[in-house]
């Protein structure tokens, strides 16, 4: 069950702003294709394998390789991040107003691709990308983790608080797509659904719940894109400012029922 909910990182993003590149890089044979990979050895048992298109003498390479690098310590001095292999390639799969595209994978990776002939891309993106999604991976370790569609929506909004925490960075323009107005009218209406608890991510899971309260749905019954990601990020803003002293680092193992008891509109929700 908590494997599947990786796919929770399937959109989100980007990652990274840096200086220099001074690390040794080791081969390993890929069994597909028999072309050497490179991979980096990072702290805590995590690790970089970079794309054979790759060229770790380009400018825009060596600046995402060394911020991946720099970031890494500080990302895993908040949270338990260890062991993580991050799978950093060139594709034009990305999303297109930022030039990267990020998945959590069930096995603790990351893969990201990032579009060089993409004008929007810049090195910082990879960067929030990947202190984003690392938190995944953190929260999956939380005992009696349950699958729930609040707990989709609140792990995405602590995914990205804590990717403000650390790089100090702006508020990302997913998690501020609603008004309000819409805000206040959204969590009214996935309210009654919000603490179901499911078994596992299957596809009835997906298609009535995840997809459409998480990017939206056309159609008689429309659901704004992007809503998870603010309702999420909202949730979580309330419990900061109802807990002054609490850091979204320090919220990494905090059930979800708890975070959103600072949403008046969830109250008595079970």
């Amino acid at each position: 069950m908590k494997t599947k909910f990786y796919i929770i990182g399937k959109l989100l993003l980007i990652v990274i702003l840096c200086t220099m590149f001074d690390n040794v890089l080791h081969c390993q044979d890929n069994k597909q294709d028999t072309i050497p990979v490179k991979i980096i050895e990072l702290s805590q048992g995590c690790r970089l394998v970079l794309d054979t298109k790759i060229d770790t003498t380009d400018s825009l390479s060596i600046k995402i390789i060394t911020g991946i690098r720099k970031i890494m310590p500080r990302i895993q001095a908040l949270i338990p991040a260890d062991s993580i292999t991050i799978d950093l390639k060139i594709s034009s799969d990305v999303l297109p107003f930022l030039g990267v595209g990020a998945t959590t994978t069930s096995d603790h990776s990351l893969l990201f691709n990032f579009d060089p002939k993409n004008q929007n891309l810049k090195p910082e993106y990879v960067i929030r990308g990947l202190v984003h999604e690392c938190f995944h991976p953190s929260r999956l370790r939380m005992p009696q983790w349950q699958l729930t569609l609040l707990e989709c929506m609140i792990t995405e909004g602590l995914a990205d608080h804590f990717m403000v925490e650390v790089l100090n960075c702006e508020q990302p323009e997913w998690s501020r797509a609603l008004s309000e107005e819409k805000i206040q009218q959204c969590l009214v209406k996935a309210k009654p659904i919000l603490f179901i608890k499911h078994e596992s991510w299957n596809k009835e899971f997906t298609d009535k719940y995840f997809v459409p309260w998480m990017f939206g749905r056309t159609g008689d019954d429309p659901i704004p894109g992007w809503t998870g990601y603010s309702l999420g990020w909202r949730i979580v803003e309330n419990y900061l400012k109802s807990h002054p002293k609490a850091k979204t680092s320090s919220l990494v193992f905090t059930p979800a029922e708890v975070i959103a008891s600072s949403t008046s509109e969830l109250m008595d929700s079970k």
